[in-house]
Order: C-alpha cells, then sequence, then structure tokens
C-alpha cells in the first residue's frame, strides 16, 4: 500500500499576501499604463470600474455559494478571504475615483455632475465602500459587535447603486444591466436564507 503525503497549506499569512498580489498587481500595472499615457483616460476609467464591479459580484457570491457547496475547499477559502476581497475591490473603485477626480480638477464642475443620477449613485456607493473599508478589520468587529453586520449588509445598496452608476453612465449599458441583475439575484438568495433561519 502506497502511502499518500499530504500536502501542507499555506501559512495564513503568506496565503493572504499572495491573494493581493495576484488581485492588486493587475491595478498596478494599468495605473503604471496610464500614468506613462499608454492607456487613454476613458479605459482606464471604464477598465477600473468594471474590475470593481466583478470584485464586488465575488465578494457578494460567496456566501450563497458557500450554501450551495457548503465542503467545497476553495468557496471555504473565498469565505476566509472575503474581507481581503471587499479591500481590493475598494482600491480598484478608489483609483476609478481618483481618475475621474484628477481628469476633471475643478471642484465647480465635479459637484454639478455629482447631481446627476448617474454620478449621485456612484458617489453614494463610494462613501458606503469608504465605511466598509474602513471597518474591514478585527478591532472595528469587536469594538461595534452586532452594528458591525448590520453596517456590512449596507454592502448590498452600495452594490445595487455601483451597477445603478455603471448604467446610468455607460455608452452601452448592457453588460452593466447583466452585472446588475447578478447583483439583484445574490441579494435575493441572501434574502431567503436570513427568512429561512428566522423561521
Amino acid at each position: 500500500m502506497v502511502a499518500t503525503v499530504k500536502r501542507p497549506a499555506l501559512a495564513p499569512a503568506l496565503d493572504r499576501w499572495l491573494l493581493w498580489l495576484v488581485l492588486m498587481l493587475p491595478l498596478a500595472w494599468m495605473t503604471w499604463r496610464y500614468a506613462a499615457e499608454s492607456v487613454f483616460y476613458g479605459e482606464y476609467l471604464h477598465w477600473t470600474g468594471v474590475q470593481s464591479a466583478r470584485l464586488l459580484l465575488l465578494t457578494l457570491a460567496v456566501t450563497p455559494l458557500l450554501r450551495l457547496l457548503p465542503r467545497a475547499a476553495a468557496i471555504r477559502w473565498l469565505m476566509r478571504r472575503r474581507r481581503d476581497i471587499g479591500l481590493v475591490t475598494f482600491f480598484y473603485a478608489l483609483a476609478h475615483t481618483v481618475a475621474y477626480l484628477v481628469r476633471k480638477s475643478d471642484l465647480s464642475l465635479i459637484a454639478g455632475e455629482a447631481l446627476e443620477a448617474g454620478m449621485l449613485t456612484g458617489w453614494i456607493a463610494f462613501l458606503v465602500f469608504i465605511a466598509l473599508a474602513v471597518t474591514s478589520n478585527d478591532a472595528s468587529v469587536r469594538a461595534m459587535g452586532r452594528k458591525w453586520r448590520s453596517l456590512h449588509k449596507t454592502v448590498y445598496v452600495a452594490a445595487i447603486l455601483t451597477y445603478l452608476h455603471w448604467v446610468l453612465t455607460a455608452f452601452d449599458p448592457t453588460v452593466g444591466y447583466v452585472h446588475g441583475a447578478l447583483a439583484v439575484i445574490l441579494l435575493l438568495a441572501r434574502l431567503r436564507v436570513a427568512r429561512r433561519s428566522i423561521a
């Protein structure tokens, strides 16, 4: 009988740093290209927005996937790293926002555009993301107690606003509609799970 050797799992710290490296390298590369003027403003703005929206969708999908596949090692790993993925999502959104602010460079223009529906939804979503990013740490979990969960449930509100921002500002909103529909499905799945736990 041949003995099987179990490969040791990666240390949690290394595991986490590798995840950050894999997810942040594309942003660093695209930002460098944008700074070097190899990528146009519109291309960079669209790319950072789309990647942020897709990473957001991934964070929303983790809990429903865990309910569906509770024994899947990959899903359990995603669950442990969901906060990290959420933070990376914020950094993509931050890059998206900073590029817009630098491009406009006029507070009166920015303030005027912020009142438009497409921009207002984006700004509100970004403010929610700031609150979620600042409190995505163990110290905040301990300090806030049950309020932490209530705050982080607002990610669904931010998600809907994000996809509305995409649809309302895109030249072709088709892909935005698809992502928004997926977000709504995930939200409904989460609500269904919550109702079952109450019952």
